[in-house]
């Protein structure tokens, strides 16, 4: 498996041989650097543990929070309000379009290892064209979430011979 961003390049399979081979091969047609063994790439921490591989965006949750003034924030258990229903809140205030829509996004790029925001960051990213003050209550309340639970990662485990 091959992923390309600009110019980085990440590969992975199950045959040592292959992938060295793929390497030689691009090495030929690309000037290329091997970094070898993939510790971070754009926000994803990656950590080789005996029993596999965890993804994880630790540290760029923890940069998000601080970004947006939430590091010092109090965490929540639950991802969202129970029985929260967003509608088109015309009568709240407005808040700065360009702050909630850096704030979504960022959301939205931690949704790459934590899939368990997806609800929550669906519900916002439907008012970023007018965001009203109930929208960014629930993305601090989003934000409080991740806060609390900075220590979850995707696992894939290695391959057994069975």
């Amino acid at each position: 498996m091959v992923c390309l961003y600009v110019d980085d390049l990440i590969m992975t399979g199950d045959e040592e041989v292959e992938i060295e081979e793929f390497k030689e091969s691009m090495k030929v047609v690309f000037e290329m650097t091997d970094l070898e063994i993939i510790d971070y790439f754009l926000g994803l921490e990656v950590v080789h543990t005996q029993s596999g591989i965890l993804l994880h965006q630790k540290k760029y949750i923890l940069v998000v929070l601080k970004k947006f003034n939430m590091a010092d924030c109090n965490p929540v258990p639950t991802l969202v309000i129970t029985n929260l229903k967003l509608t088109e809140a015309l009568e709240e205030g407005v808040v700065d379009a360009s702050l909630y829509k850096q704030l979504v996004g960022s959301l939205i790029y931690v949704c790459n290892s934590r899939l368990d925001i997806s609800y929550g960051v669906g519900l916002v990213r439907r008012f970023m064209t007018n965001p009203r003050a109930p929208y960014l209550l629930v993305d601090k309340h989003i934000l409080r979430y991740l806060r609390g639970t900075t220590e979850l990662a995707l696992h894939y485990p290695r391959k057994t011979n069975s």
